[in-house]
């Protein structure tokens, strides 16, 4: 779903905060200083929104980043048998437990 950018002068800040909030909390509302773009108020909720969708897409980019350099070993030929990285991954659990 597209938002609608509403534009609104900054002088409007302190004669109609009340309805600038109220439009912020269904669409961003940028405030215009001489006449050009200056900020951007948010409702709350979509902020938290806008602040979970870039920590989801963080998460999503680092496991992306660990199948490619994955693809990468295997292409490479940077691999060992099952078993032998599993007996790897004990030895250095048993070792980290001492």
């Amino acid at each position: 779903m597209t938002q609608r950018l509403t534009i609104r002068p900054s002088k409007d800040l302190r004669t109609h905060y009340a309805q600038i909030s109220a439009e912020a909390k269904n669409n961003p509302v940028a405030i215009t200083v001489n006449g050009k773009e200056d900020t951007v108020i948010l409702g709350h909720s979509q902020f938290m929104e806008q602040q979970q969708l870039i920590e989801d897409l963080k998460s999503r980019l680092a496991v992306y980043t660990h199948l490619a350099q994955a693809a990468d070993d295997v292409r490479l030929g940077r691999v060992q048998p099952a078993h032998e990285a599993f007996a790897d991954i004990i030895s250095e659990l048993r070792g980290a437990a001492e």
